[in-house]
Formats: structure tokens, sequence, C-alpha cells
């Protein structure tokens, strides 16, 4: 259950939004009016003197209607400002109410109190009551997607263990085998990655839609018929053109560079001769650091005597897809390292 605490703090916050809410929308509504009413005033003052006859009072009203400068000395500059309040009010009046919903219902309503937290700690509120509070809504929601990742992770896990295959991991991060799954329950969305190659970024999160979006990915990239020898040999072939390409004789090729040869390399001669995204065989980076640990390192195959391996990438490399790619060698998806350059020895 919520802490009552915090539901009552929560109620004052809401409580004293919301009269200063109505405050900033009164006094807004009060200054149209006065700037209406002036000005009408002055207008049928106006129409009034020409058919009336001619005295002091009647002048001095003239003049003094004259005079005011309400509306462009006072209203115009204040409105503005008032108008800015009154929308981030309105705003935080909302977040705070959907804040108490989402915590007074029998189970914590994690979209609703998601967008709540997400509301108000983006606009930087300078209340510090207000900014106090939000590591407890944090916390709550911390701990309603836990409970809800519990749920969602045993219902996955039993769909999975059906086909022999085993869940890790805690909420909101799983893993199945290779793959890493993050689940986002307040947009209902999960993530889906081999490695840390990114393969479908809106998942929606419900198990038959992860089970389907897994199955595809898992066949496209682990059960693939790829010959090892044809494949080392594209690669020897790509690594060669990169290194006449930038004329050097060292035997150290950047592995991103490798991999983009050999997509051309595996294109048909028609897409050759003809670029066009109809005739593209695709060949996706999942599948190239899969086949490039299965060819050098856990079955390595060699070309002309000559076995291709990976380096390990310098700091300034890691989590950077232009120069590197992280290349799963066990059964997590965390487990592996950078790889930035190929040679052959």
């Amino acid at each position: 259950m919520p802490d009552v605490a915090l539901i009552v703090t929560l109620e004052g916050l809401r409580d004293g939004y919301s009269q200063r809410q109505k405050a900033v929308n009164s006094l807004i509504a009060a200054l149209k009016a006065a700037t209406g009413a002036i000005g009408k005033a002055g207008r049928l003052i106006r129409e009034y003197a020409p058919s009336s006859a001619p005295s002091g009072p009647l002048s001095q009203a003239q003049q003094a209607f004259a005079a005011l400068r309400l509306k462009d000395d006072a209203v115009d500059p204040l409105l503005p400002e008032l108008r800015r309040e009154a929308k981030a009010l309105t705003t935080t009046v909302v977040a705070l109410k959907d804040a108490l919903v989402a915590l007074r219902g029998e189970t914590v309503d994690v979209i609703r109190l998601g967008k709540a937290y997400s509301s108000l700690d983006s606009r930087k509120i300078q209340d510090t009551a207000l900014r106090a509070l939000l590591p407890s809504l944090a916390q709550e929601l911390d701990l309603a997607q836990r409970a809800l990742g519990d749920t969602f992770g045993l219902a996955l896990r039993h769909a999975l263990a059906a086909q022999g295959v085993e869940l890790n991991g805690r909420p909101p991060r799983f893993e199945i085998g290779r793959f890493d799954l993050v689940a986002n329950f307040v947009s209902r969305t999960a993530t889906l990655s081999y490695g840390k190659e990114l393969l479908s970024k809106r998942v929606p999160l419900s198990v038959e839609a992860v089970l389907a979006v897994y199955q595809r990915e898992a066949k496209l990239i682990g059960e693939r018929n790829e010959s090892g020898a044809r494949w080392i040999e594209q690669l020897y072939e790509a690594w060669e053109t990169v290194r006449r390409k930038r004329g050097i004789t060292d035997n150290r090729v950047n592995i991103v560079e490798c991999y983009l040869e050999l997509v051309l390399l595996r294109q048909s001669k028609t897409f050759r001769s003809a670029p066009s995204r109809h005739d593209f065989s695709d060949y996706s980076r999942a599948q190239f650091a899969y086949d490039f640990y299965e060819f050098t390192s856990l079955h390595p195959v060699t070309y002309k005597d000559l076995r291709a391996f990976g380096s390990v990438s310098t700091k300034s490399y890691t989590d950077n897809v232009e120069r590197s790619f992280w290349i799963v060698n066990g059964d997590s998806p965390h487990a592996g390292s950078y790889v930035s350059d190929v040679k052959f020895e």
C-alpha cells in the first residue's frame, strides 16, 4: 500500500496549487473585464458629450478617460506572464490529481503515475515542498513497476519455458539467452536487442507480442544457413578492400569498415549494376556480430591459412557504433566485449 502520509501531502499540494490557479484565472478575468469596462465607458462619454451642454465635470471626465492607459501600462504587460503561470499551474494541478488517482486504487496505476511523475519532474518546479516529494513518488513508481514486472515476467517465463527457453534477469530488464529485453511499463512497450545491437525499440508489452518478436529475430540471426568458409572469404576480401582504399599495410583494419564492405560483397550482380532498395539483401549488424563470433572464435574458419581475430576496443571506441561492435561471446547479452579492429594472421 502507498504511504498514507504521501497521499495526504499530495492532497495539500493539490489544494494549494488549485487555489493559486483559481486566483490567477480570476485576476486574468478581472483585468480583461476592467479593460473592457473602461474602454466602453470612455466610448459612451465621447458619444454623450456632443449631445449635452458643456460642463466642467464632463470635460474633466473626458480628460481623465483620455489619459487612462490601464491597458497599455498595466494589463498588456502583465497578461502574458499571468497566462504562462495559469498554463503551468493547470499542468501541475492535473499531474497532482493524476498522481492521487493512481495511488488510491487497489493497485497503483503505473501508467498514470508514471506520466504524472514525468510531468512534475520535467517542469523543474522551484517549489521546495513539491521537489522534496518527487523522490517519494519515484519510489512508489519503482515499486509499482517491479510488482507489474514480476507479474509480466512470470507469464513470459512460463511461455518461454514451454519452448525450452530460459528467461533470466530482473524487471524491468530481462535476458533471453543473448537477447536483452527492457520493459517500460509506463509506455507499455519494450526494446529488444541482440547483445547491445538494438533490434526493435517499440515492442508492445504483451507476452504474445514479445514472444513473436523474439522468435522472429532469433530465427533471422541464429538460424540462417550461413557458410563459414564463404563468410570468412568475404570478410578477407572486405578487409583487403579497406586496406587498399586506405593505402595501409598494417593488418589491423576497423571492423565497421569491414562490415560495410562485407554488406556490399553480399549483394547480387543486379544490385551492383543498378542499386535499388528492392534488390538490396539486408545483412544487419546483429547478424554480423553473431557470424563474427561464430566463425572467428566459437568455430574458427581459416582462409589462405590465415585466421581472423578481433581486437578489443580502447575506451574511446567502446559504445561507438561507427567504430566498434559489441560481440557477444557467451549465453548472456552482457557477456562479450567491444571489438574495434579485425586482423588476419
